[in-house]
């Protein structure tokens, strides 16, 4: 069996008398004695938990390439949908110039409101990267998550197939989430349109559950998909089970990349904006999959720590906006101030149609030299956040050197928390999203100059 003076060394798994099993490294050389025969002498070694040890050293290397994937995938996905938030911005506010000032009658206006919903069609693409790359646009209040999922029931089963069965075992009385409605309503959609196309066209059920798991050591929480864990505590779960073709280990360990998907058709964006979703309201996600056996997908949102409901300022915003939209624009000045040249023209096209002076400025170094020439007769500033050289916070802090109580409408492609966070007690007036219309900036614009 062995090799005279060449030791061997195997690794098997054996069995105890007691019937348990375990790892062993089996060495073995077998040699000639002074007489002549063979000797054999054979050491055997228990190595159970170095295997363990090692194993586990290959999982949490994986995970952190997978984790480096994934947030390189979120930084890319960001940075594109920022960009092209700019190119849709100078898109639909130049369609929105042109409605204006096309006739009720011309046969040009069908064309136009038509490119103006497909433009709409492209940043609903933008917001599902932005929910990937965790800086969606989030509008944060105290809910209840089966009351959610009752508001939407009708709507998510008309978006099912036929063949699908949806049930719902909601708990009652659930302690509250903060969490964005619509972002959540995202979640629970793009779960179960997964679910759904698990299914194929076999006819299946898909089941949605909500309830309350204390989650008291990260044992559980350790096998989120998630980069970022949660801390121990109380959650809200929402869970999705379907009876479909399941995963194998692979597959599991993809469905959430941006743009992988295993049917023929479809971008492959709904799981990973899910997963940039429930990251950005500090959750966690699990997920169980057999091949044949159908999958359960479970998400977990902290319990929030305030029981009223609150109302983000956006929205109080809003209704300022609402209205404040009839008043007629005071005179003054307004300072653009944007990197991208095509939205400058857009904001001073805009501007002007409402009876006010636009000033441009490309940086944040011409904008404190042409707002130091002209404080007394500026009477808000449109400032980009992310600019190259002086960004929009530095910027900010130069216009207040100069001028203390200067209005600033900061305007970006990110959610509003995650673009005024660096503002906060700093006297910023208010916030637009990119793209925006006409109607939402001259809105926002009225407010803010009638402080």
């Amino acid at each position: 069996l062995f090799a005279t003076g060449a030791p061997q060394a195997y690794e098997l798994r054996m069995v105890k008398k007691d019937g348990t099993q375990f790892r062993a490294r089996v060495e073995a050389v077998a040699a000639q004695d002074a007489d002549g025969g063979l000797v054999y002498r054979i050491v055997l070694i228990d190595i159970t938990e170095r295997t363990r040890a090692e194993e586990k050293v290959l999982e949490m290397e994986r995970r952190l390439l997978h984790a480096q994937k994934l947030e390189s995938l979120g930084v890319l996905a960001g940075g594109i949908a920022h960009d092209f938030n700019n190119l849709l911005t100078a898109i639909l506010g130049n369609l929105d110039l042109a409605l204006c000032d096309l006739p009720p009658v011309s046969p040009a206006r069908t064309s136009v409101e038509e490119a103006i919903h497909a433009t709409r069609r492209a940043e609903a693409l933008t917001r599902q990267m932005l929910a990937y790359s965790g800086k969606g646009r989030f509008i944060i209040a105290n809910l209840d998550l089966s009351e959610l999922v009752e508001e939407n029931a009708h709507l998510l089963k008309a978006s099912l197939s036929k063949s699908t069965t949806l049930s719902f075992h909601l708990g009652r009385e659930l302690p509250p989430i903060s969490a964005d409605a619509g972002q959540i309503q995202q979640v629970v959609m793009n779960l179960i349109t997964n679910a759904s196309e698990s299914l194929g066209e076999q006819a299946g059920i898909v089941a949605l559950s909500t309830g309350v798991l204390d989650c008291d050591d990260e044992a559980y929480l350790i096998r989120s998909r998630l980069v970022e864990k949660p801390v121990p505590g109380r959650f809200v779960f929402l869970e999705v089970t379907d009876t479909g073709c399941g995963m194998d280990e692979e597959t599991k360990g993809r469905i959430f990349d941006p743009f992988f998907t295993t049917k023929f058709t479809g971008r492959g964006l709904g799981m990973s904006a899910a997963m940039g979703i429930v990251q950005g309201h500090g959750g966690a996600i699990t997920v169980e999959s057999e091949v044949g056996k159908g999958t359960t997908v479970r998400v977990l949102f902290p319990v929030s720590k305030t029981a009223a409901v609150e109302r983000e300022p956006k929205e109080k915003a809003a209704k300022g906006r609402v209205r404040a939209a009839g008043k007629p624009p005071l005179p003054g000045t307004v300072l653009v101030v944007d990197d991208e040249e095509m939205v400058r023209r857009l904001c001073t096209a805009m501007v002007t149609h409402a009876g006010y002076r636009a000033l441009t400025a490309a940086d944040g170094y011409a904008a404190a030299a042409l707002f130091r020439d002209h404080a007394d007769e500026i009477v808000c500033v449109i400032l980009d956040l992310t600019m190259p050289g002086k960004d929009g916070v530095a910027t900010f802090e130069a216009l207040r050197k100069i001028k203390p109580d200067v209005r600033v409408i900061l305007s970006s492609g990110y959610n509003e928390r995650e673009a005024t966070r660096r503002f906060l007690g700093q006297g910023l007036a208010g916030f637009i999203s990119k793209p925006f219309e006409m109607a939402t900036l001259l809105a926002e614009l009225s407010r803010v100059a009638a402080i």
